[in-house]
């Protein structure tokens, strides 16, 4: 009774779980699609989504991928670009499609160079040294991953190096130094624990477990490869417990219990065509493959390893054919097919000379020599390990000191910005007081000016009227009788109506000369040698005066006018095609 209670309620936390998860992956994917959404937000939520995604559904995320992508391109962010890529290269990686995912991940690393984002740079380079060991060339993997090592030292990320260092053990471990490969897996095990991410966690008992499995050591490879598959049923890894399920299979077939070994490729096999993890399921295909040929079971054998070397040879996966092509070459070999059987031993040789030729050996050993030289010189000349240690009691003896001068530097800093807010608000209260003083002055001059036009033009209808009062007193002479008296009688009346002063030309004068004494200043300053009566034209003009009404003014016929208006022209030094008025207005 108590194990069923135990068994229904584990089966019913795990159904709450699913459940939850599902709702928080439809939220996430609702976030993404809500245009109206800030984009922050939404890049935000899908590249949770992609993260969830990633052991479960690996279309779903290459696709929640691409629609992060495209809203990076949109907002023209390089960086959001850049993490876009790296993840959608990782899908790809994850998939299998190495040649695919090489070149997502070089795209993102020259995008992390162009930003100088150093941190990134150590990430793409160890995404690109793993695709290349994926492939089978050892050397490129070696090179771009002792590069990561550096850069991520340089940084300070624990994680990258822990990363770098455990990549490092896969490449010496199937070149079989062994001893190399634990070392790096120990020291990378050892970041991981104390980082604490225990997600990590299963990969690394995992590949221990395998350096443990090559070197005989049966026990110690079957105890670090339980931990591994533990961890990840309990963090709900699939992929990681998938794998630990394949490499246990592997150990077992070794000891010859077949049964229990296809036990735990057949659990493998089911968990990785769940997830759609084409990648692992090639390898632990081809494995399952040679333990049905152990077993006896041909037919099963070429089935698996069939399906596998045609996986692998999708993805370019050189290591993974080599092994394909000797589990077929003797399964064919043992149902009698000897023509298959010399085709995939063939085969089988070209790849294990293309993988383990004694040049690329030592090439690889040279670049770790090479790097090994390159940190003891900086450890005997600068005392490494020791400044290492040095910084890190500093850095925890400094630590509340470093929070309070943020604090006190916040403090500042929200004094100054409250600062130059107050001048900042004192600067657009003056802009705005100077706004209405420009207003009204100009509302002013423009008065002026209207009133100047307008008296302007009461002059020149004055001397208009001047000039036909001397015409009829002309007429008036040569009248007699009522005629005449009649007459004097209407220019008595007319005049009386009139009130005409002196004085009023003078006072014209006085007035343009006053409100137009910059617009003269500004006319002589630029062009020389203009009279009094140009620079008073200048005026007249600008008043939007007619040719006549200048006329009167200045006491002369239009011909006149007409003829200083061409000297001015000249002395403005204004083409045919000019208009003079346009000009005076805008000077």
């Amino acid at each position: 009774m108590n194990r069923f209670a135990a068994t229904f309620f584990t089966l019913l936390c795990f159904w709450v779980t699913i459940n939850a998860q599902q709702g928080e992956l439809d939220s996430l994917k609702r976030v993404l699609k809500d245009t109206k959404q800030l984009d922050s937000i939404r890049f935000e939520a899908g590249f949770k989504l992609l993260r969830m995604q990633l052991p479960i559904h690996m279309d779903s995320a290459q696709h929640t991928g691409k629609r992060l992508l495209a809203i990076a391109k949109e907002n023209n962010n390089k960086a959001w670009e850049a993490q876009s890529i790296k993840w959608i290269g990782i899908t790809h990686a994850q998939k299998g499609q190495y040649p695919k995912a090489r070149e997502y991940f070089l795209a993102s690393h020259d995008l992390f160079l162009e930003l100088d984002d150093k941190d990134g740079i150590a990430t793409s380079l160890g995404n690109i040294g793993t695709v290349f060991y994926e492939m089978g060339n050892y050397t490129q993997a070696q090179d771009y991953l002792l590069q990561s090592l550096k850069k991520s030292e340089e940084v300070k990320d624990s994680a990258a190096i822990s990363r770098a260092l455990n990549n490092l053990g896969i490449v010496h471990n199937d070149l079989r130094n062994m001893e190399q490969a634990l070392d790096y897996y120990k020291r990378s095990l050892s970041i991981k624990e104390k980082l604490g991410n225990r997600r990590v966690l299963p990969a690394a008992y995992n590949n221990i477990g395998l350096v443990h499995s090559y070197v005989g050591n049966t026990k110690l490879a079957i105890e670090n490869l339980d931990k591994s598959a533990a961890i990840g049923q309990e963090l709900g890894d699939m992929r990681a417990e998938s794998r630990a399920y394949g490499n246990l299979g592997i150990e077992y077939s070794k000891l010859k219990d077949y049964e229990t070994a296809l036990d735990f490729f057949n659990r493998g096999v089911e968990i990785k065509t769940k997830i759609k993890d084409d990648d692992g399921l090639a390898t632990i295909l081809v494995h399952r493959g040679t333990n049905y040929w152990e077993m006896g079971r041909f037919q099963n054998a070429i089935e698996d390893c069939s399906e596998g070397f045609q996986m692998s040879k999708t993805a370019r996966k050189l290591n993974l054919l080599h092994q394909a092509c000797d589990c077929l070459s003797k399964s064919y070999e043992a149902i009698g097919d000897y023509r298959k059987a010399l085709q995939y031993n063939q085969q089988y040789t070209v790849l294990k000379d293309s993988l383990f030729n004694k040049e690329k050996t030592q090439e690889i050993t040279r670049a770790e020599m090479s790097y090994q030289f390159e940190k003891k010189q900086l450890a005997d000349s600068i005392k490494y390990h020791k400044l290492q240690t040095e910084q890190q009691v500093a850095y925890e003896r400094d630590l509340n000191k470093q929070n309070t001068k943020f604090y006190f530097t916040l403090l500042i800093s929200l004094g100054v910005i409250s600062f130059l807010v107050f001048l900042y608000w004192k600067y657009r209260q003056n802009l705005k007081l100077k706004k209405v003083e420009n207003e009204l002055l100009n509302s002013e001059i423009e008065f002026k000016k209207k009133d100047l036009t307008t008296l302007a033009v009461n002059i020149s209808n004055n001397q208009e009227w001047a000039e036909s009062l001397a015409v009829r007193l002309e007429s008036l002479k040569a009248a007699t009788g009522r005629k005449r008296l009649k007459e004097l009688e209407q220019l008595e009346e007319e005049i009386k109506n009139k009130i005409w002063v002196n004085n009023n030309s003078d006072d014209f004068y006085q007035k343009v000369d006053s409100l137009s004494s910059s617009f003269y200043a500004r006319l002589n300053e630029k062009f020389e040698g203009l009279t009094k009566t140009e620079v008073r034209l200048c005026s007249f003009i600008k008043l939007d005066l007619n040719t006549k009404q200048i006329a009167t003014l200045q006491n002369i016929n239009p011909s006149s006018v007409k003829m200083s208006r061409n000297r001015l022209r000249k002395k403005l030094n204004l083409s045919p095609e000019d208009d003079l008025s346009d000009f005076l207005r805008a000077f």
